[in-house]
Order: C-alpha cells, then sequence, then structure tokens
C-alpha cells in the first residue's frame, strides 16, 4: 500500500488530470508532471454487488471523490465512509483507494 494517489499535473496551466490524458483539457498542454495527491471529500458512493463473469464475489463499495484541486476520482471504498467525510487516499497495486482520515 503506497500513501496517495498518482495523477498528472499539466506543466503549462497546472490543471490536474486522471487517467493521464494526451492534451490537457484546459490549455491543450502536452506536458504533464507526475504527483500524487493523499486526500479527497466523499461525494458519492454505491455498492457492486454482482460482477458478470466472477464466481465468489464479494460486494464491493465505489466512491466518487473531490480532490482539493478540484479533481474527480472513482476510487475503492475501504470503509463505511459517507458522503462529505474526508478521506485519506492510497493506492493498492496501482489501484486508487480511500478510506476515513485517521
Amino acid at each position: 500500500m503506497t500513501p496517495g494517489v498518482s495523477i498528472q499535473r499539466c506543466t503549462n496551466c497546472g490543471a490536474d488530470h486522471f487517467p493521464p490524458p494526451m492534451l490537457c483539457s484546459r490549455c491543450s498542454g502536452v506536458a504533464f508532471e507526475l504527483v500524487r495527491v493523499f486526500e479527497a471529500v466523499l461525494e458519492e458512493f454505491t455498492t457492486v454487488r454482482h460482477m458478470l463473469g466472477q464466481e465468489n464475489w464479494q460486494p464491493r463499495r465505489i466512491a466518487s471523490v473531490r480532490t482539493p484541486s478540484g479533481l474527480r476520482l472513482t476510487i475503492g471504498l475501504q470503509d463505511e465512509s459517507g458522503p462529505g467525510a474526508n478521506l485519506e487516499l492510497f493506492e493498492d497495486n496501482s489501484a486508487p483507494f480511500g478510506r476515513a482520515r485517521r
């Protein structure tokens, strides 16, 4: 487990992107730097109860979160947090996850 989630920041205008874009949606720039974001606010969540083709599937919670820069991410949710919760972000095998800040 690695603290934070990797995102791309446009070196021209500073806009954050995830997943990595080919062009910046704000300024059409093509140069990006890799940065990590460590916190977000949970906006909404759902529980995935079934997955086609999977046996022994366990329900999983996913969430839409907003980072301090306004970037929205979809992450796996590791606890019972609800809308408005402040989350700490981390990666597990490069997949983004979050849980309530401790």
